[in-house]
């Protein structure tokens, strides 16, 4: 018995020794990894993170569609005091000199005064009463307010697309995140693997199936950080920056706060959303259309009164005198055309009133669904969150079961592919999560780090 109980003892030294040796192994091969990892954590607190809030706000100093929205803002404005200008009196000048033919010294031209007229006058002119002027002006103002709302527009559509890229940069950053961890896990088994095989401790399928897994985790990096380039390319685009400039992104957790019932996202929207303050601008703008033609119909009364000379000889100072003019105008008959045009234009508002009412329709549909992906996300996230727990006490349980021979790589390469795609689920259910609810802030209206409503 002697011999039997040598050889046990001889192969748990053996064991012992193999499995002392995969761990220094491991620690060797993990510290150039750890000490790489150690310098780009370094390099990245040298650098500030971008909340969302903040990459908003840049892309909107110098988005172009926001910059042109401003502009036309800003033209609706000057408009709009240009017609309230007009309902107040002008002042101008009249200067000029007449030289009429004559035959006997009577004028040829009955209209003229004299063979030689010199006028000189400073006229003002006042709208006494002045509808379709009025009517312009209110028009005026209504695009004023229009350009306004379609600012705000060009600011949520600007805000959503930041929020869209930001959020794509933020999974895919913690995809490079799973995979790298993934790749060095999966390194150190190897190598132990080829250590344990060189010296006849492990079959050459547990070697050639840990090389499967260390090649699976290189291939997903690499496409996983391929993919991150091309989302932060696009990102420093719409932030104006040069497409290779890094971007340290925040961490992400899970909402803190419960997600409001869906009436009152539905309630935001009817105050805030820009798209329906678009719509009522567009119905005011049509029936300030509207009264501009009905005012065409209505009398103008205006007031000019004029100081100076109009004389048929040389004027000297005693000919200087005032005048006055009181006038009306008013059309009488265009055959129909006025009438026609009224028709149109109210069957314009009526349109109007029917596109506000399909954007409502719209607004609440979008809405609904997306608080519908919200649950979901949530729910999604809080299952993903169960089963990584389950998916790691798993890893873990084979991987020892691994290291002490009674399971197999086949075994460990299941376990590992499930951890790997539960970490890469709570990624991506998180993700989801957060963007579900910033969605629902810009179907309100609304978006991350907005200070006041425009």
């Amino acid at each position: 018995m002697a011999p039997a109980k040598t050889v046990r003892s001889g192969g748990k030294a053996l064991m012992h020794a193999q499995c002392t040796r995969l761990l220094l192994c491991g620690l060797l091969c993990a510290l150039p990894m750890r000490a790489a990892l150690r310098a780009a954590n370094a390099a990245d607190e040298g650098r500030p993170a971008l909340p969302l809030a903040a990459a908003i706000a840049t892309a909107l100093r110098v988005a172009p569609q926001v910059q042109q929205a401003g502009d036309l803002r800003r033209a609706g404005r000057y408009g709009a005091r240009a017609g309230r200008a007009s309902l107040l009196p002008h002042l101008s000048v009249i200067a000029g000199r007449f030289w009429t033919e004559t035959r006997n010294g009577q004028p040829i031209n009955t209209a003229a005064n004299g063979p030689r007229e010199t006028i000189g006058l400073l006229n003002l002119s006042l709208p006494l009463y002045s509808p379709q002027l009025r009517a312009l002006a209110r028009l005026a103002s209504d695009q004023e307010a229009l350009a306004r709302s379609e600012q705000a527009q060009a600011r949520l559509s600007v805000a959503a697309q930041v929020a869209g890229a930001w959020y794509q940069l933020a999974l895919l950053r913690a995809r490079v995140r799973i995979w790298r961890s993934t790749l060095r896990s999966v390194d150190i088994l190897y190598r132990g693997t080829q250590q344990e095989y060189s010296v006849g401790a492990a079959a050459v399928l547990d070697l050639a199936q840990t090389r499967l897994l260390r090649h699976n985790a290189q291939s997903g990096l690499q496409q996983a950080l391929a993919q991150r380039r091309a989302a932060r390319r696009t990102l420093n685009l719409l932030l104006a920056r040069a497409p290779s400039a890094p971007i340290l992104m925040p961490a992400l957790n899970p909402a803190s706060r419960p997600l409001p019932r869906e009436p009152l996202w539905i309630e935001k929207a009817r105050r805030a959303q820009p798209l329906l303050r678009i719509a009522a601008r567009q119905i005011a703008l049509g029936h300030a259309q509207a009264d501009t033609v009905r005012a065409a119909r209505l009398p103008t009364i205006t007031a000019n009164v004029s100081y100076g000379v109009d004389s048929p000889t040389t004027p000297v100072a005693h000919d200087l005198g005032w005048e006055v003019f009181l006038g009306a105008s008013m059309p009488i008959f265009d055959f129909g055309a006025h009438r026609d045009r009224v028709a149109a234009a109210e069957d314009r508002v009526a349109a109007l009133r029917a596109a506000r009412r399909s954007v409502l329709l719209q607004i609440r549909t979008t809405i609904a669904r997306d608080y519908g992906n919200a649950q979901a996300a949530a729910r999604a996230y809080a299952q993903a969150v169960k089963q990584l727990r389950d998916a790691r006490s798993v890893y873990d349980m084979t991987r020892d079961g691994y290291k002490t021979g009674t399971l197999n790589a086949l075994d460990l390469a299941q376990a590992e592919n499930t951890w790997l795609q539960a970490r890469l689920q709570v990624a991506s259910t998180l993700v989801m999560l957060r963007m579900a609810h910033t969605q629902l802030r810009l179907d309100a209206g609304a978006y991350p780090g907005e200070r006041s409503s425009t």
